[in-house]
């Protein structure tokens, strides 16, 4: 049995949302209009909330990406410049 179909929906607002994803207003939107995120649902004449489990939907299919994603080779490490260094500069 899908438990999502029977749980009842409830709709958060924007910092909500914010502080879920980790991403700021203007990077959501942007996402919005890429069609790469849920679309808010108008609950007023000036007021937007988006569905809770579309969001946590969302969230989920950016892990499932990462474990699909193969390791990335990293470039080296940071190496901070050696006393010598900074006293010939």
């Amino acid at each position: 049995m899908n438990d999502e179909k029977y749980k009842p929906k409830r709709l958060i607002r924007l910092p909500e949302v914010r502080g879920r994803v980790g991403l700021q207003t203007t990077q959501i939107y942007d996402l919005i209009n890429e069609k790469r995120f849920p679309a808010p649902v108008p609950i007023g004449p000036r007021a937007v909330a988006w569905v809770e489990s579309e969001v946590d939907r969302w969230i989920d299919d950016c892990i499932s990406e990462r474990a699909k994603m193969k390791t990335m080779p990293r470039s080296g490490s940071i190496k901070r410049p050696r006393q010598q260094e900074l006293a010939a500069v």
